[in-house]
């Protein structure tokens, strides 16, 4: 009876998951695309998902290019988000930090938080600086090539990190990406130390990139505070001084933050 009961709860719809699949692949893709390399990519059936593009396209959350039939995200996509960007109160409440954070340091904030192993993007205040860093608000990135992945990933119970370690790729992107679970692991252990991490080319070269954690009530981290951008500009005598400016925004964020909660 027991077990019944959780199978109803865990109950899901197979054909939304796979909407959804279809809308995240649009969105990642840099050009419109059509039928037949969404299913190849997917790996659906052709009638399956051509059937779930007219849905969409019905609810007018993706449009088709009526010259090429291939498809891009609709504006009402962008409408929806735009609604969960504004009922999201820590991006809303955090943006005065990440402002603060930019002035101070001439890079470009971000903000972001953990979702489905890996990082989400949910603000950032860009730099002023003629060369400089920028990613999309929403966009998505590994947990273990960036400072802000592997900050979140320091501060998750141990039996929450040994489950995340088994499951994400660690995918090599430059030289310097760490490769290894015992690498990965002793570098967490390091950010949980010393208060915050870095990305050192990690990624992508010639970017690099520092931050520190965000609190909740429970005292759980919730959300990480970044600079990113060119490794020119990251010596160390301004790291060392971009270290004391993060850690002190990050704790004036986490304590507004805990006011509201």
């Amino acid at each position: 009876m027991e077990n019944d009961k959780k199978t109803k709860e865990k109950k899901t719809i197979a054909s939304v998951k796979k909407a959804i699949d279809v809308i995240e692949y649009i969105a990642y893709s840099e050009k419109e695309v059509g039928v037949t390399e969404i299913s190849n990519g997917l790996d659906y059936g052709i009638s399956a998902t051509y059937h779930l593009l007219n849905t969409l396209k019905e609810c007018n959350i993706i449009v088709q290019n009526e010259r090429t039939k291939k498809f891009k995200l609709g504006l009402k996509l962008w409408q929806i988000g735009m609604l969960a960007y504004g009922q999201n109160h820590i991006s809303i409440s955090l943006k005065p930090y990440l402002k603060k954070l930019k002035e101070l340091t001439g890079e470009t904030a971000n903000l972001t938080i953990m979702d489905n192993y890996k990082i989400v993007y949910i603000a950032q205040e860009e730099s002023d600086r003629l060369v400089k860093m920028f990613t999309t608000t929403g966009a998505t990135a590994p947990l273990h090539c960036t400072a802000a992945g592997k900050i979140l990933l320091a501060y998750k119970p141990k039996e929450v990190q040994e489950l995340i370690l088994d499951k994400i790729e660690l995918t090599k992107y430059t030289d310097n990406t760490i490769m290894t679970k015992r690498d990965l692991v002793e570098e967490i252990s390091e950010i949980r130390k010393n208060g915050y991490g870095f990305d050192r080319e990690e990624r992508e070269l010639g970017v690099s990139c520092i931050g520190a954690p965000i609190f909740d009530l429970n005292d759980e981290a919730i959300a990480c505070m970044t600079i990113s951008g060119p490794t020119a500009r990251f010596t160390e005598e301004n790291k060392n001084k971009w270290i004391d400016i993060i850690l002190k925004i990050s704790n004036e964020a986490t304590d507004y933050l805990k006011t509201i909660d």
